[in-house]
């Protein structure tokens, strides 16, 4: 796949098949990724994969957290919100998402499905986790934690797999913790929904838009 083309086809997919990714297809994305820019080639990331029976379990207790409404404790916070343009923005992918899926705005069943849903991975047989150090401090960290997930996902991408960027998976660390050895000290910061994409599912039909180069670029010569 050449490069550029990767860039502008890679999306989040929310649906995957069953069928497992071989350690060697992984080892050889993460190889890949591994070249991905760091902040003065700090390489502040690290990554746990996730695979096997390990997976089902995990997700099934993120779910009875989440049906049970506890109460998320995730390593770095999530924001409550955005400011008016980026909520926009957030809104309308909820809102072009559901659509795809025929899932109405007044639809509290399918929309709770969609959720639990997520917190299984989509189905995704692969969850990798990106960590870091919890003496690192954050925003410049996140530089290089951003770069290798979004290298994880475009070499995913190339291999013809599909990846999913999730916070939901990093809600509840503590039970993560449970399930896989997390070194002492180091903070989650993502899981990555990763799997063979299935191409029957409507959800994986959908896919965001971006704004043009003229609104967020300026010209200085």
């Amino acid at each position: 796949m050449e490069l550029l083309e990767g860039l502008q086809t890679r999306k989040s997919i929310r649906a995957y098949k069953p069928e497992a990714v071989p350690r060697e297809l992984l080892s050889r994305i993460l190889e890949a990724a591994r070249w991905s820019p760091s902040w003065g080639n700090t390489q502040s990331w690290e990554a746990v994969v996730v695979a096997g029976d390990v997976v089902p379990r995990l997700t099934a207790d993120l779910v009875a957290a989440v049906e049970q409404k506890e109460a998320p404790n995730p390593d770095v916070p999530m924001p409550a919100g955005f400011p008016d343009a980026q909520q926009h923005r957030y809104m309308a992918c909820a809102a072009g998402l559901f659509g795809t899926m025929g899932i109405a705005r007044e639809d509290k069943a399918g929309r709770k499905a969609h959720m639990l849903n997520m917190t299984r991975a989509f189905g995704a047989p692969v969850i990798i986790y990106v960590l870091f150090s919890a003496d690192l401090q954050v925003p410049y960290t996140m530089f290089d934690l951003g770069a290798i997930t979004h290298g994880i996902c475009l070499a995913a991408h190339a291999q013809g797999l599909g990846t999913c960027i999730e916070a939901q998976l990093a809600l509840y660390p503590d039970l993560v913790r449970r399930h896989v050895p997390i070194p002492e000290g180091r903070r989650i910061v993502i899981g990555i929904a990763l799997g063979y994409p299935d191409p029957e599912a409507p959800a994986n039909a959908f896919r965001t838009d971006r704004e043009p180069v003229e609104k967020w670029v300026t010209w200085v010569d």
